[in-house]
C-alpha cells in the first residue's frame, strides 16, 4: 500500500541518519558535539522533520500521514525543553506551505507534545531501557488516540480503519526501534570512553611498571659492585674501577628514567656502529659481581670484526635484560656461554646459553607479553617486551631454545654492519 511504503521510507531515514549522526559528530566536530550537544539534536530532528514531513502520504491532501513523531518525541525527550520548544516551531513552519485544516491540527498536537514531553524530560533520561521503552510507547499511543480523536471530532475528517491501524502499528514499532537504537549508541559511546580510559589507565602502568624494571637492572649492578667495595683487601686500582663502573650505572638509570619522562615526546640517540665484542665485553663486566652472587661461571666466544648498527645504550639494555635473565634462571649455580659469529648469510649471530631451569613451548610462546613472567610474582614482563622492541627497531630478530631443567639458548640475529 503506498502508505505503508511511505511510512517505511520516513522510518529507514530515521533509522539511517541517528545511527550515522553519532559518526559524524567525531573527529573535527567531536568538541562541538560534546559542548553544543543541543544544537545537534536540533539539527538532527529537523533533517528528519523535514524529510518526513516532505515524503509524507495523503488521500485528500488535508491530512498527511508520515513519521514526525518520532524525532519530535525522542528530539524532546533526550534533549529536553529547549530542543522541544524548537522542535514545535520547526514543525509548524515546516508544514504550513503545504496548506490544509491539518495546518490547526498539527499545531494543536504540536503544543500538546510540546508541554508533555518538557514535563516527562527530565525523568526520561534518568529511566531504565525497559521504562523508556514503556513511556515513549504510551507518550505515541495517548497523542495518536487524540490527534485522531481531534481529527475526526474536532475538525470533522473521517477516519479510516485501515490507514489508521498501520499508521499507528509502524509509528509504534519505528518508535521503540529508535529509541532502543538511541540507548545502544549511547552505551556504546559510554563503553567506548570507558575503554579509552582503561587504556590509558593501563598506559600508565605498565610505563610505571617498565620503568621500575628497566631502572632495577643498573641499580642491581651497582649494589653488587657497592658490595664488593666491602672487602677492605680490594687493590685501590679495583676499588676506584669499581666506585666508577657504580657511578656509571647510576648515571644510565638516570638515563632511563629521562627517557621514560620524554614518552610523550621520544628522543632518540643518533644510530652508530657498534664493536659486537666490546659491547657484550662491556655487558659482561657489569654483570660479573651479579653473577657471582648466584655461582654462575661466565665464558664466551667472541668473533673479532663484527658490527651492527643502532643505539648502544639500547642495545646494552638489550642483551643485559636476556644476560640478567639467564642468570636468574640458575639460582643454584651454572654457566653462562655467550658466543658471537657471523653467519653464512651475512648476519651477526649473538649465542647466549645457560643451563637454567629452562622453559616450556608455552611459556616460550608468551615471552615478550607484558605482565608474563616465568619469575611468577618477582617479574613484570616488561623486560622482554623491551628486548624485543629494540631488536626489532634495529632490524633483528630473536629465537628461543628451551628444554624445561636442561637450559635456554637465546639466539639473536642482526644484520652485518661495515665498520666506518
Amino acid at each position: 500500500m503506498p502508505l505503508f511504503k511511505e511510512l517505511l521510507f520516513n522510518l529507514l531515514f530515521i533509522l539511517i541518519t541517528t545511527s550515522a549522526f553519532p559518526f559524524l559528530m567525531k573527529g573535527q566536530f567531536q568538541k562541538f558535539a560534546k559542548k553544543y550537544r543541543n544544537f545537534g539534536i536540533v539539527a538532527l530532528v529537523s533533517v528528519q522533520v523535514i524529510f518526513c514531513i516532505s515524503f509524507s502520504y495523503s488521500d485528500n491532501n488535508e491530512i498527511f500521514y508520515d513519521l514526525r513523531l518520532i524525532p519530535v518525541l525522542l528530539g524532546g525527550l533526550y534533549g529536553g525543553m529547549p530542543v522541544s520548544i524548537l522542535a514545535f516551531f520547526l514543525v509548524v513552519l515546516v508544514r504550513i506551505p503545504f496548506g490544509g485544516t491539518g495546518i490547526w491540527l498539527t499545531f494543536a498536537y504540536m503544543f500538546l507534545i510540546t508541554i508533555i514531553v518538557s514535563i516527562v524530560s527530565r525523568h526520561f533520561r534518568l529511566m531504565n531501557l525497559p521504562r523508556k521503552l514503556g513511556t515513549v510507547a504510551a507518550l505515541t499511543l495517548f497523542n495518536t488516540l487524540v490527534t485522531f480523536f481531534m481529527q475526526a471530532l474536532v475538525f470533522g475528517q473521517t477516519l479510516k480503519i485501515i490507514n489508521s491501524g498501520i499508521y499507528i502499528l509502524t509509528l509504534l514499532i519505528g518508535i521503540l526501534i529508535s529509541t532502543y537504537l538511541l540507548e545502544m549508541i549511547q552505551q556504546n559511546t559510554f563503553l567506548q570512553n570507558a575503554v579509552m580510559k582503561s587504556e590509558k589507565i593501563e598506559v600508565v602502568s605498565h610505563l610505571a611498571a617498565s620503568v621500575s624494571h628497566e631502572v632495577r637492572n643498573p641499580l642491581t649492578v651497582t649494589r653488587g659492585f657497592l658490595q664488593m667495595l666491602k672487602d677492605p683487601s680490594i687493590p685501590e686500582e679495583k676499588r676506584q674501577f669499581y666506585l666508577d663502573t657504580a657511578i656509571d650505572e647510576l648515571d644510565r638509570a638516570e638515563v632511563i628514567i629521562k627517557e621514560y619522562l620524554r614518552f610523550s615526546k621520544p628522543h632518540h640517540d643518533l644510530a652508530s656502529n657498534l664493536t659486537v665484542k666490546y659491547e657484550i665485553e662491556k655487558a659482561l663486566e657489569l654483570l660479573q659481581p651479579y653473577a657471582n652472587h648466584f655461582s654462575v661461571k661466565v665464558k664466551h666466544q667472541l668473533e673479532d670484526g663484527l658490527y651492527v648498527n643502532g643505539e648502544a645504550s639500547k642495545f646494552q639494555q638489550c642483551l643485559l635484560n636476556i644476560m640478567k635473565n639467564c642468570i636468574e634462571a640458575m639460582p643454584n649455580g651454572g654457566e653462562l656461554l655467550i658466543e658471537s659469529h657471523r653467519s653464512s648469510e651475512d648476519k651477526v649471530i649473538i649465542l647466549i646459553k645457560d643451563t637454567g631451569i629452562g622453559m616450556s613451548a608455552r611459556e616460550i610462546a608468551k615471552l615478550g607479553e607484558p605482565y608474563y613472567s616465568t619469575k611468577k610474582e618477582k617479574g613484570t614482563g616488561l623486560g622482554m617486551m623491551v628486548v624485543f622492541n629494540i631488536l626489532n627497531e634495529m632490524g633483528g630478530s630473536l629465537d628461543i631454545s628451551s628444554r624445561v631443567q636442561r637450559g635456554t639458548v637465546f639466539s639473536l640475529t642482526l644484520p652485518l654492519s661495515k665498520n666506518s
